[in-house]
């Protein structure tokens, strides 16, 4: 078969059911997505469903394709991130029914960029030629997720291509970034698609697309772009509390946690570096002078490093704070987090009138700097993250490739017994998969980990339980590829695909 013979055009054998049907159906359809996530890790589930997805949108109206998005994205959104009613109405003060309703809005939201996406493919896409369809999709849905994590402060998380780490795919992650593993994962959706969906002699085509794509990444399995230092272990320990957001607050309870941190931090002392979660002690760093300084001396007689998460002043009268991480004995350096938590840290101004209006508690977290001084421990630069930042690889990337080594702190108490800490632990994988570096993971509330350099969970504590974490890293140095180019050739080959697209459309190529 000639190659040009792929570009001829064939029509899709496809019935489907308008209105109500077909929009419950594709809801469906995009509430299997999240089982590809942590902690269900089924990426076929993933797959499956963004296929059915780009199945349905091969004869719909622009109107129909728009529903048809949004849809599935209430199906997507509204199961794999339902944990943000939990904040709401667990912490925000508010009752379960406005909680609903504000989650039911957040939802519906992220919904509008997969809507969008399916009226630009409807409109883009070549009638009746498949195969040049399935990139512009993939360029489509990849600029879709673009989009949603970056207006309105943005939210990445749940990007389609999180759940190919737990395929051979995950060996592309330092060379093509989250960005192009997004691009990857809706161009095998596509094929997948076409593969279940024509029955015509081309089949065998997507059959082999579809399966040397998947597994051909394996070839990399060896493949290092970094050098380890492996004759230079370094000793981590770390606290996980397990104490409530509420509880935080208790003041029997606060001394107790004071108490709980300085008799853990006493068990650990002699390794290298000891970490305590974001927001370990719920009072600025100003109010402990003779607590922090009685465990710095005690850091610093045995050798150990402490970093610890806080509060710190942005000025004498402490109007304000940073969510910031501070050192103690012989770790040196803090960081100031940068891309705070809307509505949990700081109130966006467009929406300052509803927050009087429901009488929200004031916010008065600011946030750091870009391009910070970074984190030392006996001379090894460290990349520092807090909580939220996990989801923004780019705040990873102001860092590399000095940092040698990755320290994540999170208190996800915010959220309950809920799905965010285990999606959250794998956003943290897929950062040491791009920088192929060793990160120590440590939750307030449960699943502190270690994660060696190839994005493998080598230690965990279990979920809403305390405990000591303890292990080893190595330090790495060197860059990926990705720590290079970051999302950049992802992005443009998205733009180049879509560009020509727009190109055919209005000069009637097909």
């Amino acid at each position: 078969m000639k190659l040009t013979a792929l570009a001829q055009p064939f029509s899709f054998d496809l019935t489907l059911r308008s209105g109500f049907m077909n929009y419950l159906m594709v809801s469906l359809a995009g509430a299997l997505a999240p089982l590809g996530f942590a902690p269900f890790h089924l990426p076929g589930l993933t797959l499956l469903s963004l296929a059915y997805f780009y199945f349905t949108l091969q004869t719909l109206t622009t109107k129909q394709s728009f529903f048809n998005g949004f849809f599935y994205g209430i199906g997507f959104f509204g199961i794999g991130v339902s944990w943000v009613i939990v904040s709401i109405h667990d912490y925000g003060q508010l009752n379960f029914f406005i909680s609903g309703i504000i989650t039911l809005i957040f939802v519906m939201y992220l919904s509008l960029f997969i809507g969008a996406v399916a009226v630009a493919f409807n409109y883009l896409r070549p009638q009746g030629y498949p195969l040049l369809s399935v990139p512009l999709f993939a360029a489509l849905w990849c600029a879709g997720e673009y989009l949603r994590s970056t207006l309105f402060t943005g939210f990445p998380w749940l990007l389609i291509g999180t759940p190919l780490i737990d395929t051979p795919v995950k060996f592309l992650t330092p060379i093509i970034g989250i960005y192009g593993l997004n691009f990857y994962a809706a161009l095998l959706a596509a094929l997948l698609a076409l593969l279940l969906g024509e029955v015509k002699p081309k089949k065998f085509i997507f059959v082999a697309l579809f399966v040397i794509m998947l597994i051909a990444p394996a070839a990399l399995t060896k493949t290092s772009w970094t050098q380890l230092k492996t004759d230079e272990p370094v000793s981590v320990g770390a606290v996980q509390a397990n104490l409530s957001m509420r509880d935080k607050w208790d003041e029997t309870l606060f001394w107790n946690l004071l108490r709980l941190y300085e008799q853990s931090i006493k068990q650990l002392l002699g390794k290298k570096l000891i970490i305590l979660p974001e927001s370990a002690i719920p009072l600025p760093a100003s109010y402990l002078d003779k607590y922090l300084t009685r465990l710095n001396k005690k850091a610093t007689a045995a050798g150990s490093g402490l970093i610890l998460g806080i509060l710190q002043p942005t000025n004498e009268t402490e109007t304000h704070y940073y969510n910031a991480i501070i050192t103690l004995g012989t770790a040196k350096g803090k960081w100031l987090k940068q891309h705070l938590v809307p509505f949990g840290e700081y109130v966006p101004s467009v929406f300052s009138t509803i927050n009087k209006w429901l009488n929200l508690p004031e916010l008065n977290i600011v946030p750091g700097r870009k391009f910070q001084r970074l984190i030392s421990i006996s001379g090894l630069p460290l990349a520092s993250l807090i909580c939220y930042e996990i989801a923004y690889p780019s705040i990873l990337a102001q860092q590399m490739p000095k940092a040698q080594w990755i320290v994540s702190i999170s208190d996800n108490g915010w959220f309950g017994h809920s799905l965010a800490s285990y999606q959250q632990l794998q956003m943290a994988q897929i950062l040491s998969l791009l920088t192929e570096r060793y990160q120590v993971v440590v939750n307030n509330d449960g699943l502190s980990s270690i994660i060696n350099s190839k994005g493998e969970v080598i230690e965990r504590l279990p979920p809403f339980s305390a405990g000591l974490l303890e292990g080893t890293i190595f330090p790495a140095s060197g860059s990926t590829p990705w720590i290079h180019w970051h999302e950049y050739p992802a992005f443009l080959l998205c733009a180049a695909i879509i560009i020509l697209s727009l190109l055919a459309r209005l000069f009637k190529w097909f």
